[in-house]
Parts: structure tokens; C-alpha cells; sequence
């Protein structure tokens, strides 16, 4: 994926990487950038309805991990009307789930989007 590097551009991914926890297998991997093209276009619908993906989320993390599957994460995402291609889909969860072990850790994905806001 290729990332603008336009100085308006790098605060907000620093700040979307800054937001991951010290989780050891939530933190991307090197050379992983966060898919700007894909954040542009769905921030402001995740900021907007962020505590009804919140919500959405936590009805698939039955076990309370504070993670779910890419399947159900899609799912959750549909459901909210946060709708993009399965390719940008797959760009955006390659980026939070870099290890590829098929999770995604929704708060910190919440985090992230939510934390833009205070960066421009």
C-alpha cells in the first residue's frame, strides 16, 4: 500500500500507531504502514457511530479477549454501514492484523480513529 508522506499526512499515522497497546502481536510488524487511502475514507463514519461498532464488536467477543476474527470484524463492519471493497477490507486488516493470526483488537482500532481527531 502506498502511504502519502505529506507532512499533513504523517501526524495521523504516527498517532494510529501511537494508539496500539503494548501488546506484543498488536503492534505492526516492519515496513507495515497504515493504509491511509482506506483510513481517509471511513474516519469519519467510525468517529461518528464509534460506541455502535463498539457495541457491535463486543457482541461477537463472547469471551471477553477484547478481540475477534477478521470474519466477524467484516460482519460488524457491514452491519454499521462501513462499507468498502474487499480489497481495501483486506488492506486495512493486513494493517491490524499484521501477525496474521486472523484477529483484530477492536478497541485499539477504535483508539485509533478516535485519536485522529486531536491530531490535526
Amino acid at each position: 500500500a502506498v502511504v502519502s508522506t505529506q507532512s499533513g499526512h504523517y501526524g495521523r499515522e504516527a498517532s494510529i500507531r501511537r494508539s496500539t497497546t503494548n501488546l506484543g502481536d498488536l503492534t505492526p510488524g516492519p515496513g507495515i504502514e497504515p493504509p491511509e487511502y482506506v483510513i481517509s475514507n471511513i474516519a469519519s463514519h467510525v468517529v461518528r457511530n464509534w460506541k455502535q461498532l463498539r457495541k457491535e464488536f463486543k457482541s461477537y467477543d463472547t469471551r471477553s479477549k477484547g478481540w475477534i476474527s477478521t470474519q466477524d470484524f467484516r460482519s460488524a463492519m457491514r452491519s454499521n454501514h462501513v462499507d468498502i471493497s474487499e480489497s481495501d477490507f483486506s488492506d486495512l486488516v493486513h494493517f491490524y492484523d499484521s501477525q496474521s493470526a486472523g484477529k483484530v483488537y477492536y478497541n485499539d482500532f477504535l483508539r485509533a480513529f478516535l485519536s485522529m481527531t486531536t491530531v490535526d
